[in-house]
């Protein structure tokens, strides 16, 4: 995509106004109602990115050649009184370090039970979720190591929705259906596999 694009060409969506955030970006058409693709710059993956949904260059933003690509994004908006977060971590460990890497996304989000498996054609996604009181409101976490069936590819992703003040009347987070989109981000997750 050229990146020396007029803004007001652009969509008018927080995603493609911000000049970090649309330099990852594949393209400005949206793959679904409301979500881009992001392509990985590692190559090695592609997943939904929400078209308000932004970024900022590093600590957020980290890629080590294609074996490591670490991405914290977030859609705030303070008139609708919600913040929904997203970290994901690739890596080429896959399968035979699934042990330590439950164990560390675990540690991560403070959770300490078990996973659910769930099949997709293509990946086994090991899945959690857990609630997180804060001072003004709770935190609802949906999180995930996804493996690829086909390669030794694998992304951690954790997805939090939270309002950012509960005392507000228009606090309106259904746990259940932001739970039904995080699965539906989850298994939209694809590995490219070098063929």
């Amino acid at each position: 995509m050229k990146k020396e694009v007029d803004r007001e060409e652009l969509p008018n969506t927080a995603a493609f106004q911000d000049e970090f955030t649309r330099s990852l970006l594949d393209s400005p058409e949206e793959v679904e109602d409301g979500y881009y693709l992001y392509k990985s710059k590692t190559g090695g993956y592609s997943m939904l990115w929400p078209k308000n949904a932004v970024t900022d260059g590093p600590p957020f933003y980290q890629k080590t050649k294609d074996s490591f690509e670490k991405i914290i994004f977030y859609d705030r908006n303070e008139d609708e009184n919600y913040r929904y977060s997203f970290s994901t971590t690739y890596s080429t460990y896959g399968e035979s370090i699934i042990d330590s890497s439950l164990g560390i996304l675990s540690d991560s989000v403070g959770y300490d039970g078990e996973y659910e498996k769930i099949e997709t054609e293509k990946t086994r996604i090991y899945y959690a979720k857990s609630e997180e009181p804060l001072e003004h409101s709770t935190a609802y976490l949906y999180f995930c190591y996804i493996l690829s069936k086909e390669s030794q590819e694998g992304l951690e992703y954790v997805f939090t929705a939270q309002c950012l003040d509960k005392s507000k009347t228009n606090c309106d987070i259904n746990i259940k259906k932001e739970e039904e989109k995080a699965l539906h981000y989850m298994k939209k997750v694809k590995f490219n596999i070098d063929e």
